[in-house]
């Protein structure tokens, strides 16, 4: 029997909580104008439906869904991005059933003018089962999409010109050099899910620079100056002895430290590893980890489903609202903000652990986004639904 676990909560305060984001299990979340925009966990990992629904937050107290799209038959939707202010790209992520096998993979265009009203306008098809986690540079009208690619042995980056967001342009496809197929034919895949070699994402650049995390293969730093030809500057791996699993690698906008997480999985939980690494890169060649954060070990680990890190907001600088934070969602342990102002000890100054009060024994917080008025939007990935907070730290 399910029993219900008060939140944990230092420097936050819940402002409002809707139990039907992602119908109940969600994944990443944007916002824009009042309207928060999330993608189901649908069937991988979670017992719902696979699409994405939209929401009305602009009275933060009172979330309601206004829309909910269902992805067609064997497809997952469970990332989304704004796009140029009024379009929303969806991934469409093959799932490993009998209809997944003939599902067009890809990405959706929605037309989001009108927030509460997603209109299908357009749709990408990209080769294989589809990106996972992507990102979106609307400032340079870039798209970085982690998908398979001829030649290449697992997912690569695929830069996309979206200049026309219903008309993107492929500029390169880049990966590890190992994914090479015609460089190296010798190259064998693991069998060990954690450390297979892949681009799992979001790619980011910064100056001349394209960050990465490729999973069993670590971190990656490639010199994108000319971004139709990125070349490889370096590439750390930790797995063995870490189990790997990387999942972002994103810098600061103006320091040389970069925040990298190893993702917590669902078959088995590591006292040692699947944590986050501060990475100093003032030598791009040689990246070097200088710390390390995970919570409470001996509160958290035994509380049941994934322990470990996931996903960050992705803003980090020593300016601005925020400086020097770092906002982490670490599945069963909730939401932690950690104070990099001295990179070598990260601080712990906060965190949110949602009421369990939906039927699980433990919380997943899976995903965090924000708004321009600063508010946070944290996700739970089996059943928790949105909640909506203040960091008041």
């Amino acid at each position: 029997m399910s029993r219900s676990v008060e939140a944990e909560i230092k420097n936050f305060k819940l402002l409002g909580h809707d139990p039907s984001a992602g119908w109940g299990g969600g994944s990443l979340v944007e916002i824009i104008d009042g309207f928060a925009y999330v993608g189901a966990i649908g069937t991988s990992g979670f017992d719902g439906p696979e699409g994405f629904t939209v929401h009305d937050v602009r009275d933060p107290y009172n979330p309601k869904k206004v829309a909910e799209v269902l992805a067609p038959p064997g497809v997952h939707n469970h990332k989304v991005r704004i796009v140029d202010g009024n379009y929303l790209y969806v991934n469409s992520e093959r799932l490993h059933n009998e209809e997944g096998r003939n599902a067009r993979s890809g990405f959706f265009i929605f037309d989001i003018s009108e927030r509460d009203n997603p209109r299908q306008v357009g749709f990408y098809d990209l080769p294989g089962d589809g990106p996972h986690r992507f990102a979106v540079d609307n400032k340079n009208k870039r798209a970085f999409f982690p998908n398979d690619a001829d030649r290449w042995n697992g997912r690569v980056i695929w830069t996309l010109d979206i200049s026309n967001p219903l008309e993107p342009n492929v500029i390169s496809i880049w990966g590890l050099p190992q994914q090479n197929i015609e460089e190296h034919p010798e190259f064998v895949q693991s069998e060990d899910i954690n450390k297979v070699i892949t681009c799992h994402g979001p790619p980011v650049i910064k100056g001349n620079e394209m960050y990465c995390g490729f999973w069993g293969g670590g971190m990656a730093i490639a010199d994108v100056t000319d971004l139709s030809s990125p070349k490889l500057i370096s590439n750390l791996s930790w797995s063995p002895p870490f189990v790997g699993a990387t999942h972002t690698v994103w810098p600061f906008e103006d320091r040389d430290y970069v925040i990298v997480t190893d993702e917590g999985r669902s078959a088995e939980n590591f006292m040692e590893s699947q944590f986050m690494w501060v990475m100093d890169v003032r030598d791009l060649t040689n990246p070097i980890p200088i710390s390390t954060y995970m919570p409470d070990r001996s509160k958290y680990f035994d509380r049941g489903k994934r322990f470990g890190a996931h996903n960050i907001i992705e803003n980090l600088s020593s300016q601005g609202r925020w400086p020097n934070l770092v906002f982490l969602t670490y599945f069963n342990a909730g939401l932690r903000v950690l104070d990099l102002s001295d990179p070598f000890h990260p601080e712990e100054v906060g965190h949110f652990v949602p009421e369990c009060n939906f039927g699980e024994d433990c919380v997943q917080s899976n995903d965090i986004g924000c708004d321009e008025d600063g508010r946070l939007y944290l996700i739970d990935r089996h059943g928790g639904g949105m909640h909506i907070l203040e960091f008041t730290g």
